[in-house]
């Protein structure tokens, strides 16, 4: 998975001589929280939040009938923080993370591309773990060795249950990993009672919603 999958491409941007008040009626009208800052050739010069106008405009002197107006780039965080579009989604939000950001500007060949937010992230984490459908989500937790996921597969490929979805994560037990796996089309019961004959296997918990 990569930022290009879930990023919003072409996204909305703001001149950095622009009207602070004008970008935040943009990020009011259009829903957003930051707009990239760019130069007229879509060269990257900064990123601003409505955060930051709003606090600037409070704190700003009026300029007054016959002085130039305030612009965004007195706002604007100079030299953001950027990722180009084939970045992993886990390197993102682990710069996010690092820069404690909310937003990264998608940058290719010097032009800004897209934006992608940490609400986009979340979507698509929920997305890759099977939020909204109705396949049963099971932890399961094996021994850290080779084989073991191939193992775990065979077993429910052997009740007829479709993998939908597949995440590894630490146990915070040595020697120990878990799998949290969605299931369509397997009888639960027949699935758990297949995973309770494998040895050293362990289902750690079993779910399935109900949706509406």
């Amino acid at each position: 998975m990569f930022v290009h999958d879930c990023m919003t491409h072409d996204p909305i941007t703001v001149r950095p001589d622009s009207d602070p008040l004008a970008g935040v009626a943009l990020l009011k009208a259009c829903g957003f929280r930051h707009l990239p800052v760019v130069e007229t050739d879509g060269s990257l010069v900064g990123i601003v939040s409505r955060t930051d106008l709003e606090s600037f405009l409070a704190e700003a002197e009026s300029p007054g009938i016959l002085k130039r107006q305030h612009r965004v780039d007195q706002a604007m965080t100079r030299e953001a923080v950027t990722v180009p579009p084939d970045c992993p989604l886990e390197e993102a939000a682990g710069r996010m993370m690092d820069e404690k950001i909310s937003s990264l500007p998608v940058v290719q060949e010097g032009k800004v591309v897209g934006i992608v937010t940490e609400t986009d992230i979340f979507r698509q984490l929920a997305a890759m773990l099977g939020r909204g459908s109705d396949s049963l989500r099971l932890t399961v937790q094996v021994p850290h060795v080779p084989g073991q996921f191939a193992r775990l597969a065979g077993c429910i490929a052997e009740t007829q249950g479709n993998i939908t979805s597949f995440v590894a994560h630490t146990a915070g037990e040595p020697g120990r990993i878990n799998a949290t796996v969605r299931v369509e089309g397997a009888d639960r019961q027949r699935l758990l009672d297949a995973l309770a004959s494998l040895p050293q296997v362990h289902v750690l918990h079993d779910w399935e919603a109900e949706l509406a």
